[in-house]
């Protein structure tokens, strides 16, 4: 049976703003949900086009990716830097084991996700830079000209050197000053 808890969490999900874009600007930023769905999307179809890829588990591994972040919220890099090693992932870790107590195969898929080992979860990981680019030349083209620092940097991300994200990151990140 689902709990209260967790429905409560998901919900929380559509409120949690993706905190990284009040550092550059946004004053009302996309939700942690909002952005789930949309990588999500992203990386089930790139994985369906590419072929030799679980599909499946590449979209639920993408929607459960940032479940976490109801409880922990959207922290940033920057400042997941600033925490002593191994504390962020450890409070994730459990958080996880909260979120999903009794469902092996979600704290599976995360583990998996989290440790980015297998070529879905490369995938995943790619795709989930690969949706910032998009969102951060969104808000560029919408009058948040500080958003440009973000695709200078994400010329070095995940996204620009994975083969599957390459293609859709290159054209964002050419004319990226």
């Amino acid at each position: 049976m689902i709990s209260p808890d967790w429905i409560r969490d998901l919900l929380q999900l559509k409120k949690t703003p993706r905190a990284g874009w009040f550092r550059v600007g946004v004053d009302l930023p996309e939700s942690v949900a909002e952005h789930s769905f949309s990588m999500a999307l992203i990386a089930w179809r790139i994985a369906r086009e590419a072929g030799g890829l679980d599909a499946e588990r590449v979209l639920l591994m993408a929607l459960l990716h940032d479940f976490s972040e109801a409880r922990l919220t959207d922290i940033p890099n920057p400042a997941k830097e600033l925490l002593p090693d191994g504390a962020f992932a450890e409070a994730e870790a459990g958080v996880i084991r909260d979120q999903w107590p009794d469902d092996e195969e979600a704290q599976a898929l995360l583990a998996e996700f989290l440790a980015g080992e297998t070529e879905e979860a490369k995938l995943v990981a790619a795709v989930d830079h690969l949706e910032l680019v998009f969102q951060a030349a969104a808000y560029r083209e919408a009058g948040h000209p500080m958003t440009e620092r973000m695709l200078v940097r994400a010329r070095r991300g995940p996204a620009a050197k994975h083969p599957l994200t390459r293609p859709y990151a290159e054209p964002l990140l050419s004319d990226a000053e």
